[in-house]
């Protein structure tokens, strides 16, 4: 069967993330435990219920990014096969998609050893899934724009794309900055917190240009395949049920332009 709505995956877990928030912030207020100022994200991991909320949803979280980095890379990796462009740029979107899967690993160590469990490893973690997130969305903005198709303009998602990376890239320089070296004497500044959701939503965006994207990609197991690029064939759908799938295919997208 054929999975056609693969556009839908990256704005729901947009939607999931800001969902994820929202939890945390009424359950904080109706458990009393919101801070007396505006809190960091990791604020939300030291009080029940909040805390599990907050770890639950994030894991959840990751584990779909870990998803879509995939799909990322497949659609990349079938657009490079069947558009005859050099094997370097598979390699480098294979590299990217293991350089963002270190990154989610990271975030999952912050996440799921709080600095209230073990000293430092919530640092560490939160600095390394930074910079290795802001290498992968650089990369994975470069990469989408050899992706040339008629029904995407893809010079104005590629600026879309890397203001938003800027973006998330200048925040985070930010938190890095201040807070490489950890300082218990070190007073709140709202700033630093105002940084972090502002990147947390920035990356949320971010994913939403993917959802534009994906319109026209199409999932056979095993095969992605991007509709009407060069060297598409219909016949990877000859099989047992596609004359029941074939009825709510999307139409073709316009050629490639090479």
């Amino acid at each position: 069967m054929a999975i056609i709505n693969i556009w839908i995956f990256p704005l729901l877990i947009s939607l999931y993330s800001i969902i994820c928030l929202l939890v945390c912030v009424i359950l904080s207020i109706t458990s009393k435990h919101f801070p007396g100022h505006w809190p960091y994200l990791s604020d939300f991991a030291k009080y029940i219920p909040a805390k599990n909320a907050y770890t639950i949803m994030t894991n959840h979280i990751l584990l779909l990014l870990s998803v879509w980095m995939y799909l990322k890379y497949r659609e990349l990796k079938s657009y490079f096969r069947q558009a005859n462009i050099s094997a370097l740029y598979i390699k480098a979107s294979r590299t990217n998609l293991l350089i963002g899967l270190a990154a989610l690993t990271a975030y999952q160590l912050a996440i799921n050893f709080p600095a209230t469990k073990i000293n430092h490893v919530a640092l560490v973690g939160n600095k390394v899934a930074l910079v290795l997130a802001n290498i992968y969305i650089w990369c994975h903005a470069f990469l989408s724009l050899k992706i040339q198709d008629a029904n995407i303009p893809r010079w104005i998602l590629f600026l879309i794309r890397i203001c938003l990376a800027f973006v998330v890239f200048s925040l985070a320089a930010a938190m890095i900055q201040a807070n490489w070296v950890p300082d218990p004497a070190k007073q709140y500044v709202a700033i630093d917190a105002i940084y972090e959701w502002c990147c947390y939503f920035a990356f949320s965006i971010f994913l939403l240009t993917d959802s534009y994207e994906f319109r026209f990609m199409v999932f056979k197991p095993p095969k992605l395949i991007i509709r009407g690029c060069t060297g598409y064939n219909e016949r990877v759908f000859e099989s047992s049920d596609v004359s029941e799938d074939e009825d709510i295919l999307p139409p073709f997208s316009q050629i490639f332009v090479n």
